[in-house]
């Protein structure tokens, strides 16, 4: 059996971690539990409340740890039972691994420390801040030996068949990419920076600049330390 140890916290884009979730539970012999700092629901961005199976403490023994992202990871990048949580776990498993932001907290424990790795195009800044991780700005899922890291939220399902693929095999992960059909056409080509007219990133950048305020402070306070 594979047990897949999924951490989840407040105000997390629940996105992030349920879409490779989807996948990855439909491998057989593969078990997913849910990990929060303690069994209280964890409400996320947009509202779901999910009852996390573990906290910090009762964690089983894992052989991947997933860890996904949300607008603030700052509360997490400060807490330091999570991070040496998050380190600890990373130490022991097979695969260390995470959506967005996610990857901001396995740096700051460590595990990414001479890796290659990518998160989120607007937290890209954030991840060059630790020196001992090479940041990678143009692919949306990274592998590097057993890590693997991918960009924002979407990516996630990419990242889960990705990980079907390279553990289970790409026969696998074909077949569940065709029974879920992720065959994505959105009705727009502004899926990322690169494709997106000034203007559009523009706005963007108003809407999340307000929630980057404590995320910026504890950057700050890093870089002044």
């Amino acid at each position: 059996m594979t047990r897949i140890g999924v951490y989840i916290w407040p105000r997390m884009t629940m996105l992030d971690v349920f879409g490779p979730h989807q996948f990855l539970g439909l491998v057989p012999g593969w078990e997913l539990v849910t990990v929060a700092r303690t069994t209280d629901p964890v409400v996320t961005d947009t509202g779901v409340r999910v009852l996390p199976d573990h906290d910090l403490t009762s964690c089983p023994e894992l052989d991947i740890l997933l860890v996904g992202g949300g607008a603030d990871p700052s509360p997490q990048l400060r807490d330091p039972d999570v991070i040496a949580w998050v380190a600890k776990k990373g130490a022991e498993v097979q695969w260390v691994t995470s959506v967005c932001n996610g990857a901001l907290i396995l740096a700051e424990a460590g595990l990414l420390d001479g890796y290659r790795a990518t998160t989120h195009w607007g937290n890209l800044p954030d991840l060059a801040t630790y020196s001992e991780v090479e940041v990678v700005t143009d692919q949306r899922v990274v592998r590097d030996r057993n890590r693997i890291t991918a960009g924002g939220v979407t990516s996630g399902i990419d990242f889960g068949l990705t990980l079907i693929s390279e553990i289970a095999g790409p026969d696998v992960a074909a077949a569940l990419q065709l029974v879920c059909e992720y065959d994505p056409h959105p009705p727009t080509p502004y899926g990322h920076p690169r494709n997106s007219p000034p203007e559009l990133l523009s706005a963007v950048g108003e809407m999340l600049g307000p929630l980057r305020t404590d995320l910026d402070a504890f950057y700050a306070a890093k870089a002044s330390a």
